[in-house]
């Protein structure tokens, strides 16, 4: 779409003109919510999103199935978003309709993922100044929830299964997720040591195993329980405290 070309355009005018003024320094759209929930049951979702800047901006969205280079014309996802394109005015809202149109099956015993893109592209403003202009791409989670899934979403995190194991000279923190729904690991500590986590490691996936590297994991060996934090689907953190597996 030429939206989505003309801010490749700008990204490119970022790397090239550095001794230019910059006219917008941080995002203005604001996302209403730190991921979005789609209850299987439901024909469509809301999401809201906000113009917390001083001028309009062209606001261009889209989901994609986890490939962070899609764009608006290649990215793949069972959901249509509208309005795909909108102007939205200084300090207004808009809000966007999402729609599961089922051209795929997806699971209905555990979640899926995808993510919601919201870019957003500064006016053109011909004052005769050199000015260079950024396009902000936001990016979030969005989660396709099945009805009726045994457990409850609250106390998933209180399944997950910790174990500290040694491999060759350091210390590694096996973690798997049994439930249904995907658990996004904010922290977590086994007595005075704690994992190195990361935006790719801290999301486990339902039925997913993965082992995180430990920081000062000779204080963790005479350890029997997990503290850890998981992130719900409000944004804030549920905390757990679960014996360690041996």
């Amino acid at each position: 779409m030429l939206l989505f070309k003309f801010s490749q355009r700008l990204r490119l005018g970022l790397i090239l003109a550095g001794s230019l003024f910059i006219t917008q320094a941080q995002a203005s759209i604001v996302i209403n919510g730190t991921r979005v929930i789609y209850p299987s049951d439901q024909k469509e979702i809301s999401v809201k999103l906000d113009n917390a800047g001083k001028v309009p901006l062209l606001v261009q969205s889209w989901i994609d199935d986890g490939d962070q280079r899609s764009t608006p014309d290649t990215s793949k996802s069972p959901f249509v978003l509208t309005p795909p394109i909108v102007r939205i005015d200084a300090r207004e809202g808009q809000t966007l309709r999402v729609r599961f149109i089922g051209q795929q099956s997806l699971p209905q015993d555990k979640e899926s993922v995808f993510w919601l893109n919201v870019l957003e592209v500064p006016p053109s403003v011909d004052d005769g100044q050199n000015k260079l202009k950024i396009a902000f791409r936001s990016r979030i989670k969005l989660f396709y929830r099945p009805i009726g899934l045994k457990v409850d979403q609250t106390q998933a995190g209180q399944s997950m299964q910790w174990r500290v194991s040694k491999s060759a000279d350091s210390w590694v923190l096996e973690g798997t997720n049994p439930s249904p729904y995907y658990l996004t690991v904010s922290s977590v500590k086994v007595g005075d040591a704690s994992a190195e986590l990361n935006m790719e490691s801290s999301m486990f996936a339902p039925g997913e195993h993965k082992s995180l590297p430990l920081k000062g994991a000779s204080a963790a060996s005479g350890s029997r329980e997990v503290e850890f934090s998981t992130i719900n689907d409000y944004g804030a953190l549920s905390n757990f405290q679960v014996p360690l597996m041996r």
